[in-house]
């Protein structure tokens, strides 16, 4: 099974370039068309709340794309803005089928994130994480389908 979430790699740059336009406009109507902007406490909390919500997207908007095909899992994360002319955020981890011990996906307000726990060479348990938080839910399903066969069909080998 192969799948990634591409259709939602084209809605945040829109949404950075909406929160910048916003943020924009909120700080120059502050700015000009209000006499007391110097007395308002909220003018220093706009900034903030902007750079807030730019840091969530942006460490949450990540492209995740899973591969089941073959003899190997893969798993690749990269970041979503910037990373088709520079990939500084990609995270990827392709092992075989048969080191995959377990998963766990977490689902926090804001964030899912995919926990994978793969056999080492010394036999012991490495944990992977993968931000799979714009992953739709039908894909999340297919995921933990996925790897619930191999999970199964690994606890049938030993």
């Amino acid at each position: 099974m192969r799948f990634d979430n591409a259709k939602s790699k084209k809605w945040i740059p829109f949404l950075y370039f909406f929160l910048g336009i916003g943020g924009i406009l909120v700080i120059l109507y502050f700015f000009f068309f209000r006499e007391d902007h110097n007395q308002i406490k909220i003018w220093y909390s706009i900034p903030v709340l902007f750079v807030v919500v730019v840091g969530i997207i942006y460490s949450s908007a990540k492209y995740f794309e899973f591969d089941s095909d073959g003899s190997v899992l893969t798993f690749i994360n990269k970041g979503l803005f910037i990373s088709n002319f520079i990939n500084y955020r990609e995270h990827r981890a392709e092992f075989p089928k048969e080191k995959l011990k377990r998963y766990r996906i977490q689902n926090y307000i804001l964030f899912s994130y995919l926990y994978v726990y793969v056999k080492s060479r010394s036999n012991k348990t490495k944990r992977v994480h993968f931000n799979i938080s714009l992953l739709s839910s039908g894909k999340k399903r297919a995921l933990k389908k996925s790897l619930d066969k191999v999970i199964k069909h690994n606890n049938e080998i030993s």
